[in-house]
């Protein structure tokens, strides 16, 4: 095994500017020891310097670039964070956690933090050992990592302060990927894993020592080991079967957005899904099952429930309310509102009374046919028949990708629009049978399939049936400006490939987006004109940023194509074409031509030595093995990902493969021990399917977009 370590990571700065409405994103020389005015403005991805416009974008060029990322192994991780510029130093997250702190005008690398993180806990996440960002305040940077420790880090030297463990059951599939938020006097944070088998719940500690000040779990527990740890979970039992599958945790893991308000003290989780995903196997009696799927508005001293909003009652679709949320002040009906924002993976666009909770208005901003709309008089979904896959398979929109996933949407109050990062597919839903509990595995109860990227067409060899009076599945993503107010598209982009990047918008009126194809690409605000379009040859899932100096405004991207889709590259996607290695790129007017990477080279089919071939039987064991192990990651022969094909061994792999697969001997790297599910003749029928010779064998893989 070889390993590479390095350094880097981007990031930014936010805080409210005077004589605007909104939130704003603003990179600002604050010295370090001050807290940004509003911490609402990482929300809402807007910069307001207007350097870069229309007549000055098409000369941008690379100011510089880091690209010296800690790898473990040879796998490159996806790169989803977004940096924070402060007093002219630039903080970021990297894959596996890292922490790095940069001079923001040359790239020069100060600090490095690595949190050490257990390469084992690679396993217990969806969607790789990703982070989406630090947050900082009073001098001191806050990271989670993905083993689920939370540290305070001295944004000077990089010291360590303290590190809690934020995991209150370790047996379960918990793990972090989402980034911190500075709420009050408190650090908050949560947690993934409510497709393996998890129970959600937000934990807030004190930023200046790391004491638990409180924790709300986002759904009840199994009542048969103890009481309720607070009156909302009591409260959200009402709306659960009492024989619900308390044992796969329940899910509603808060898995990524958190949003605070300084004006009403008040930190809005956003929580995700429920475990199993059917509702039908997870609740059979029926219920809302509180609080999956919902924002939750808590109070940031003490932990309790202002209000709460559930966009999707009894969720079967993996509709995760996880997505950034944006807070602003708007006019609505004539007064002044002070309003959260949200497009969640269900499809529809919400507008809240972020004070009392009250729904003023939710639209469909994409494709959705799981629901006919939402009744504002109850402000429930009016669920339709194409939702209901409990007695055959059904195609839904959106997919379990969602109409709008992590990748940040922003707001700009200039143009009054909010920039929506749309995935546009569909999925085939179909209910499997009860799952029994394995540790860390995926547990959905579910197999949901992408049409569109699986055969292009609305064809599905034999199941026209499925698709019959619905859409024809389509696998792209398009920029959407959408007006809040009116609930109405203004303009679209040209679509591109499905899980491109965050948006975000300038004063400039301008709106960066950053996409798989390995294009940074500046759109008219107002219009939705491409301005700019620059290859970088690295496709891009997080949200640029920009920050100014000694004059000079730059625009940051940070680049790495993975996440959910390290395990098969979608069409178009450059990662294919190119090598795909962890990148930040910083550009101003005047700076130079972006370097692209090599293009891959290809890696023959190798024959596995004939000791490691097996009987028939062996090689069937060992296929349905590989579905539930090893797919979710390594995907089938012939797709092309980040992860290593294992089709394509050398003899050195297939000798080791038993250490590898039951002694964890590459689990720095991410490949953890499977000793705990697979005994030594399972991992010999695996290595015997494996060894069968490549003749387009069907290999399961599993479908997740966290």
């Amino acid at each position: 095994m070889t390993m590479i370590k390095g350094r880097g990571r981007r990031a930014i700065v936010r805080m409210a500017l005077a004589g605007l409405l909104a939130p704003a994103l603003v990179a600002a020389s604050l010295a370090v020891g001050s807290q940004p005015a509003d911490w609402r403005a990482e929300t809402a991805y807007f910069y307001p310097q207007s350097q870069v416009v229309a007549a000055t974008a098409g000369q941008l060029g690379v100011a510089w670039e880091f690209d010296d990322f800690v790898v473990r192994g040879s796998t490159h991780r996806g790169v989803e964070a977004t940096p924070i510029v402060v007093d002219g130093v630039m903080y970021l997250t990297g894959p596996w956690s890292v922490v790095y702190a940069l001079d923001a005008k040359t790239g020069k690398q100060l600090w490095q933090y690595d949190p050490e993180v257990d390469g084992q806990f690679a396993r217990r996440t969806c969607c790789d050992a990703v982070n989406r960002g630090v947050a900082i305040a009073d001098g001191i940077v806050y990271v989670a990592a993905l083993d689920g420790y939370l540290a305070a880090v001295d944004a000077k030297t990089g010291k360590q302060l303290w590190k809690v463990d934020t995991i209150t059951d370790r047996k379960m599939s918990y793990a972090i990927t989402g980034a911190p938020r500075v709420a009050g006097r408190n650090v908050v944070i949560g947690n993934g894993g409510g497709e393996m088998g998890a129970r959600g719940y937000a934990s807030a500690f004190d930023r200046k020592t790391g004491e638990l000040a409180w924790r709300f779990f986002v759904v009840p527990g199994d009542p048969a080991k103890g009481a309720d740890e607070h009156p909302e979970v009591t409260e959200a039992r009402k709306t659960w079967d009492p024989k619900s599958r308390w044992d796969l945790g329940g899910g509603g893991t808060p898995w990524d957005s958190i949003v605070y308000d300084p004006d009403t003290n008040i930190v809005y989780v956003g929580t995700g899904n429920g475990m199993p995903h059917p509702s039908w196997l997870r609740s059979p009696a029926g219920g809302d099952n509180l609080y999956l799927s919902s924002i939750v508005a808590i109070d940031a001293d003490t932990g309790r429930k202002k209000w709460h909003y559930q966009t999707t009652p009894a969720d079967s679709w993996d509709y995760t309310a996880t997505q950034n949320m944006i807070l602003a002040d708007i006019e609505i009906g004539g007064r002044p509102r002070k309003v959260i924002m949200q497009a969640p993976k269900n499809g529809f666009f919400y507008v809240l009374d972020r004070v009392s909770g009250e729904l003023l208005s939710a639209e469909k901003f994409t494709t959705v046919t799981w629901a006919d709309r939402v009744d504002l008089k109850t402000g429930r979904p009016v669920i339709s028949d194409q939702s209901d896959y409990s007695k055959k398979t059904k195609l839904v929109w959106p997919s379990e990708a969602g109409g709008h996933n992590w990748p940040p949407m922003s707001y700009s109050a200039q143009t009054g629009l909010v920039y929506i990062p749309v995935l546009e597919a569909p999925m085939t839903f179909q209910l499997q049978s009860q799952p029994k509990y394995r540790p860390y595995s995926n547990l959905q109860g579910s197999t949901a399939s992408f049409p569109g990227f699986a055969f292009g067409s609305n064809k599905t060899g034999g199941a026209d049936d499925i698709f019959a009076g619905q859409p024809s599945p389509t696998f792209q993503q398009t920029v959407r400006a959408w007006n809040p107010v009116t609930q109405k598209e203004v303009w679209s982009s040209k679509p591109m490939p499905f899980w491109s990047g965050g948006t975000m918008a300038t004063g400039g009126n301008l709106v960066f987006q950053g996409s798989a194809d390995g294009y940074l690409t500046a759109y008219d605000a107002r219009t939705g004109a491409v301005v700019q379009r620059i290859n970088i040859g690295t496709g891009i899932m997080a949200s640029p940023m920009s920050y100014t100096i000694d004059g000079v405004q730059y625009i940051a991207v940070m680049a790495g194509f993975g996440g959910a889709l390290n395990v098969s590259y979608p069409p178009g996607a450059v990662a294919a074409e190119r090598e795909n290695h962890e990148r930040l790129l910083v550009f101003k007017v005047g700076g130079a031509a972006p370097k692209l990477p090599p293009l891959r080279e290809a890696k023959a089919f190798t024959a596995a030595p004939a000791e490691y071939r097996g009987t028939d039987a062996q090689v069937a064991h060992g296929a349905a093995l590989y579905g539930q192990n090893c797919g979710r990651c390594h995907g089938g022969p012939t797709g092309m990902g980040g992860y290593p094909n294992l089709w394509k061994m050398s003899p050195d792999t297939h000798a080791a493969f038993e250490s590898i697969v039951l002694d964890g001997a590459f689990a720095y790297a991410g490949m953890a021990s499977f000793s705990d599910v697979l005994s030594k003749q399972d991992v010999k029928d695996l290595h015997a399917f494996l060894a069968k010779p490549v003749d387009a064998q069907a290999t399961p893989t599993e479908n997740k977009m966290h």
